[in-house]
């Protein structure tokens, strides 16, 4: 059916105040309660600016990932592990082994990609979800520190998605690795199993995409619902949307492997969708989980009450990010073969 005739009427909802509900953890409270606090002192991701060329566009990346750097302390007292920088198909990595590392995983592997819109979180601030990952799964962890832009636009992540994986599958089946990561790490998931089906090679046993960045056009319903609702990625317009155009180039924000929700997820591993009532990309996570049903894969849908965007890696004193976690960490014991 086509837009012929269609009259559109918007809908206008009234400003209100937005509390932290009293069904959630006190820990969840907590965050909420800092988010908004931030919001008002001007903290957060900036509003209604993108800088204007590739030095505006590094000062901000810069001064993003050292508020992502500045957990790290409380992140690694709570969650003990090794960290190696290495070298991987060319790639730099950060391989990651939790002190809770299971003896009767060793042949299993975790390889993660790092969110923040394609251009922030770099370096080692990319690692947080991954130690996460390699606490409650007891798996080690290849988290992959891709390039990005203003200096490395698409298909540069792909690429190094790609080489990465390809190395690791030399070193063990396909079938015993999982891919996970949130937000543009839950798109650049997506987007290397529709790479890897282009191509004809192994899929990963399993994949977990939190909150998953699949459609870069801005399109989707909860951009619209959950703005300035989400805590963490309150708007599209202005800096999302650059970050959007930067990494996007010249191959634009529709092809498939940037926007994944415009590929053919048929013949996909399970695959775990994670997201929160009060996330600006519930719809993007929603539409790539019905995309795969409707597509026969096995795929499971987990949504948190009143989680923003990647929530519940912020919030990672929480039992909901515990909960998120150990769903993420049963589902590759389910799917992994050794």
């Amino acid at each position: 059916m086509d837009d012929a005739g269609l009259i559109e009427i918007a809908r206008e909802v009234p400003a209100k105040s937005l509390k932290a509900p009293s069904t959630v953890s006190p820990q969840l409270r907590r965050s909420i309660s800092g988010l908004a606090a931030a919001a008002a002192a001007g903290g957060g991701l900036p509003k209604g600016w993108t800088p204007g060329n590739a030095e505006e566009w590094k000062a901000i990346i810069a001064q993003m990932d050292a508020q992502a750097l500045s957990v790290a302390p409380a992140l690694a007292a709570m969650f003990p592990h090794t960290s190696q920088v290495r070298q991987i198909a060319g790639v730099t990595v950060r391989d990651i082994a939790p002190a809770s590392q299971d003896p009767a995983k060793s042949d299993r592997l975790l390889v993660h990609f790092h969110g923040g819109g394609y251009a922030l979180n770099g370096g080692e601030a990319s690692t947080g979800e991954a130690v996460l990952g390699a606490h409650y799964s007891g798996m080690r962890v290849i988290s992959v520190d891709y390039r990005m832009p203003p200096d490395h636009p698409f298909p540069a992540a792909v690429d190094d998605a790609l080489s990465v994986w390809r190395a690791l599958a030399q070193e063990r089946p396909a079938s015993a690795m999982g891919v996970f990561g949130t937000s543009a790490g839950g798109g650049l998931t997506l987007a290397l199993a529709l790479k890897l089906k282009d191509i004809g090679e192994a899929f990963p046993g399993a994949l977990a995409t939190g909150t998953p960045w699949t459609d870069l056009t801005g399109a989707s319903d909860s951009y619209q619902v959950n703005a300035e609702v989400d805590g963490v990625f309150s708007n599209f317009d202005g800096f999302a949307a650059g970050m959007a155009a930067i990494y996007a180039g010249e191959a634009g924000v529709t092809h498939p492997l940037v926007s994944p929700i415009f590929g053919d997820f048929a013949g996909f591993p399970p695959t775990i969708f994670t997201t929160g009532t009060r996330d600006i990309l519930l719809s993007d996570t929603v539409r790539a989980y019905r995309a795969m049903r409707a597509a026969g894969v096995t795929a499971q849908l987990e949504v948190h009450e009143a989680m923003s965007h990647a929530e519940y890696i912020y919030a990672f004193d929480s039992p909901e990010s515990a909960v998120a976690f150990g769903d993420i960490a049963r589902f590759f014991d389910e799917h992994l073969s050794d």
